[in-house]
């Protein structure tokens, strides 16, 4: 069944980051429908008609995400009418829901809200409980001009998609289209690069196994610091699916071993914070470069302040040396980009917050500040306990935010490494 993605704003052309696309991905393929094609449109009327019938000349399934909010650029349910020669009709019922969401907030609903409560006639109405937008489900007859069959519209938050996704759209979806199983297993690596995960796992993927009535494949997904090895099992037998895909993972672990850190929805802070509780460590941070970074990534995780006692954001020379003790001559002789300084970064913050583990990292993030001996994304990474010390010069590539997220996750898992 053919599928696509239409994602309307034009503050995506303009560099906003679309997280919707790879939410949907993921659960579209894992109900077995063929994805092909994403795109993105801005709020132009012309450019949201022209895009909405050629997708939906081509495709059997759309998700449209965006337009859906009460301002004049929100266009999606007008174009959408206009294509398909509906008319809008008013709900009492989510015009209901829409006042409910501002009372509940004590304001004044306004005026321009009431666009909110129109849907396609013909549609289904998916109740959004986090905000104003309701999304709607159009089923269509088959039409001579159009092969679309299903075209499901969302707002455009993700915190918003994600709670109408699972309790109606993909239960519908899952009733009216799913024919074989689609399985989805994915393995987090880090400390490797993607051309690396590739070498190692070469043998593996290009093994074909072939299921009843479906296969077994593998992709990797590169992000900072992270490669995923994503399993994808598709058949109609699911008691094969799952061998076939325990067989995979296990071949997996043997190759790429304690580079794998966590499976599917675990993170790297997750892992290593559940490593730290059952060991009954606890850890501290001084982070100069990356700005309290490793430390947010780190309390993210909800009860971190079991094993979290603090962080020092050591940016400016004097808090180095009058808050974590680093010495003059150190700074002065060795600079504060420097594996000596690192080192007693690690040292201070242990001692200040009286934890078992202390890390600091200091670099160059850039774009400015780097000479020939110390370039851009040089970073010491150093690690201080009771039973030793350890600091690691790294290289990354990158702008200034790449340069700080591969940092702080280099150095989440050496922390995760120690503790192994």
């Amino acid at each position: 069944m053919q599928t696509e993605i239409i994602s309307i704003g034009t503050e995506l052309l303009l560099g906003k980051v679309n997280t919707n696309v790879s939410y949907l991905s993921e659960k579209i393929t894992g109900l077995g429908l063929n994805l092909v094609y994403e795109t993105t449109v801005g709020d132009n009327k012309a450019a949201m008609a022209e895009t909405f019938r050629q997708v939906f000349k081509r495709s059997q399934v759309i998700f449209i995400t965006g337009g859906l909010g009460p301002t004049f650029d929100d266009l999606t349910r007008e174009v959408i009418a206009e294509v398909l020669a509906k008319k809008l009709i008013f709900s009492r019922q989510a015009m209901q829901a829409v006042a409910a969401f501002f009372a509940r907030r004590s304001q004044e609903m306004p005026k321009k809200n009431e666009k909110q409560a129109y849907y396609i006639d013909g549609a289904r109405l998916i109740p959004n409980e986090i905000g104003t937008a309701p999304g709607q489900i159009i089923e269509l007859q088959k039409d001579q001009d159009f092969k679309a069959e299903t075209i499901i519209l969302l707002p455009g938050p993700q915190f918003e998609i994600e709670p109408m996704m699972k309790k109606v759209v993909l239960p519908f979806l899952k009733d009216k289209y799913e024919r074989g199983l689609t399985r989805l297993h994915t393995m987090h690596v880090t400390g490797m690069s993607e051309s690396k995960v590739d070498e190692e796992i070469k043998d593996l993927v290009e093994v074909e196994r072939k299921l009843e009535g479906g296969d077994l494949r593998f992709a990797l997904v590169a992000r900072p610091g992270v490669v995923d090895v994503v399993i994808i099992g598709a058949g109609k037998n699911e008691m094969l699916i799952d061998d076939f895909m325990a067989k995979a993972k296990s071949e997996l672990k043997e190759k790429l071993g304690n580079n794998i850190f966590g499976e599917n929805e675990e993170s790297l802070p997750q892992v290593t914070g559940n490593l730290l509780g059952r060991k009954k460590m606890t850890v501290s941070l001084a982070e100069s470069c990356t700005a309290g970074l490793l430390s947010k990534m780190i309390t993210d995780v909800s009860g971190s302040s079991m094993y979290f006692k603090g962080g020092v954001v050591a940016y400016n020379n004097l808090v180095k040396k009058e808050v974590l003790g680093v010495s003059a001559e150190s700074l002065e002789k060795q600079g504060a980009v420097s594996q000596q300084v690192a080192l007693e970064m690690a040292r201070g913050v242990k001692k200040l917050c009286r934890s078992n583990i202390g890390i600091s990292i200091t670099g160059i993030a850039g774009p400015g500040g780097g000479t020939p001996e110390k370039p851009v994304g040089l970073v010491y990474c150093a690690l201080v306990a009771d039973t030793g010390e350890q600091c690691n010069e790294q290289h990354f590539a990158g702008n200034r935010r790449g340069i700080r997220e591969k940092a702080a996750i280099y150095t989440l898992d050496l922390l995760r490494r120690y503790l192994l």
